[in-house]
């Protein structure tokens, strides 16, 4: 059993996010992710199924930042 979980960006993509986690939308509803389950979530902001990814960003042609810059 894994104590924290994975967020990985996919290039041109969504979040990758493997459990355990807990995911709270817009509205405020938890959405639980297992332990060792995976979900992507919208990184382009069109999914019609927000927070979770559609793969809307192929259809949009989005495009992501090429690297991680801490603020």
């Amino acid at each position: 059993m894994s104590e924290h979980c994975t967020i990985r960006m996919e290039t041109n993509g969504p979040y990758v996010v493997t459990g355990p986690a807990t995911i709270l939308d817009a509205d405020g509803r938890e959405h639980q992710v297992p332990d060792g389950h995976t979900v992507k979530l919208c990184r382009c902001g069109h999914s019609a199924n927000k927070p979770f990814c559609d793969s809307t960003h192929r259809r949009v042609d989005f495009v992501s930042r090429p690297s991680f810059e801490p603020e």
